[in-house]
């Protein structure tokens, strides 16, 4: 109702509903002749009641996909125990865990927004008066719509929430989903989703290889830390709300 000023266009994206709650657990693979020796655990999560462990195929061809299973201690996987080892590895390969909540099935919807960013004035004179900002961690699924749900009572100031951050692109620059996270590294990377993407120091700078204390950061680690990067926003207080409408209204 306050977008009447600005063109529409056409937007799809994603909905995932879940149920229950939880951090999802984290691990890495060591591989020994050819096989999968064991199994680092470097986030237990929180939350589960039971966990799928799954461990990419390896490399070779022909080959034996290693199998595991999770032990779980007060809703926290404590352990991961290699069923079968495997044969053919030749580098580390990824392991993905089930989350401890049940995602439905992702629907995607199509609905008419209006194009907000063009207009680069209007949003730096909207944003003017608002100096102080909270901070916000986005929890694993949360949209823009949910997140003004949760913070302003109103999933339509969603926009409040994507003007405030500077973000409009719903795949790009809000944080993915664990499962599509993964889905999006086996994609991307395939077997290489281990290999070294760059070298940093004790200060996580970049480095090269050979510099002192280089440490190697793996392409899916780096996702997961870009990822990781995009949770933390700024919201603007719901007592603000009405000031922020106020200002749109005498910029249109």
């Amino acid at each position: 109702m306050y977008f009447k000023e600005f063109p529409d266009f056409l937007y799809d994206f994603d909905i995932t509903t879940q149920k229950g709650s939880g951090l999802p657990a984290k691990a890495t693979a060591i591989i020994s002749g050819g096989s999968v020796s064991s199994i680092n655990i470097t986030d237990g999560g929180t939350g589960y009641t039971s966990a799928i462990v799954n461990i990419s195929p390896p490399q070779s061809v022909p080959g034996v996909t290693a199998t595991a299973e999770a032990i779980i201690v007060n809703g926290i996987i404590t352990q991961i125990r290699i069923i079968t080892g495997g044969v053919g590895y030749t580098s580390a390969p990824a392991v993905a865990i089930s989350t401890p909540y049940e995602s439905s099935t992702t629907i995607t919807k199509a609905i008419i927004m209006k194009d907000i960013t063009r207009n680069i004035r209007f949003r730096r004179d909207l944003l003017a008066n608002i100096t102080v900002y909270d901070e916000y961690d986005i929890v694993d699924g949360e949209t823009p719509e949910i997140i003004a749900e949760k913070i302003y009572d109103n999933a339509e100031y969603h926009w409040i929430i994507m003007l405030a951050n500077d973000r409009y692109d719903y795949r790009k620059d809000f944080p993915l989903t664990y499962v599509d996270l993964q889905k999006y590294i086996v994609d991307k990377y395939g077997n290489q989703a281990n290999a070294t993407h760059h070298y940093v120091n004790s200060r996580g700078h970049f480095v090269n290889s050979d510099s002192p204390g280089a440490v190697s950061v793996s392409n899916s680690q780096y996702e997961e830390n870009l990822n990781e990067s995009k949770r933390r926003i700024k919201i603007i207080s719901p007592q603000l709300v009405n000031t922020i409408l106020k200002n749109f209204r005498d910029e249109l």
